[in-house]
């Protein structure tokens, strides 16, 4: 049975000067930015270990889809461990599922066995995790969105 993915949420690219990116996208694309937040993981999971970590996160509407760029400021994250082995470039593609535990589960019955590389969540909004191993290339990254009540 192959694996369902939901429609493509976005692509995160990790870029070393959020800056100078933000310009790039600008002059080569004529894109701006239409949100650009700075979060803080305080009890994140990168490969199972607890750890904390910053992120500043910028969003450019391409359609369908959007490009999230990220640039780690402070703490070990998936992105720094990125930036450091790979440099810039495409880390990660996003989607959102109903239940992140349920969807992990899914997979699990298909025969695929995710590595969970990295968790975290910002308070009452969202929870997300990334898995490598589905395919060559990017982490895939699952994205719950939490009710109200949260």
């Amino acid at each position: 049975m192959p694996i369902s993915l939901p429609p493509l949420l976005h692509v995160g690219i990790i870029v070393e000067d959020f800056d100078r990116a933000v310009a790039d996208y600008a002059n080569r694309w004529g894109a701006g930015m239409e949100l650009i937040t700075d979060l803080e993981f305080p009890a994140a999971k990168l490969h199972g270990e607890e750890v904390g970590s910053s992120a500043r996160y910028g969003f450019i509407k391409t359609g369908a889809s959007e490009i999230e760029l990220i640039q780690p400021l402070n703490g070990r994250s998936p992105y720094s461990e990125f930036l450091d082995l790979h440099g810039e470039g495409v880390h990660h593609l996003a989607y959102v599922v109903e239940n992140i535990d349920q969807y992990l589960e899914s997979l699990r019955a298909t025969g695929e066995e995710p590595r969970v590389t990295f968790e975290a969540s910002v308070a009452g909004q969202a929870r997300f995790v990334h898995l490598d191993g589905l395919a060559p290339g990017p982490a895939i990254e699952l994205i719950e969105i939490m009710g109200e009540d949260a």
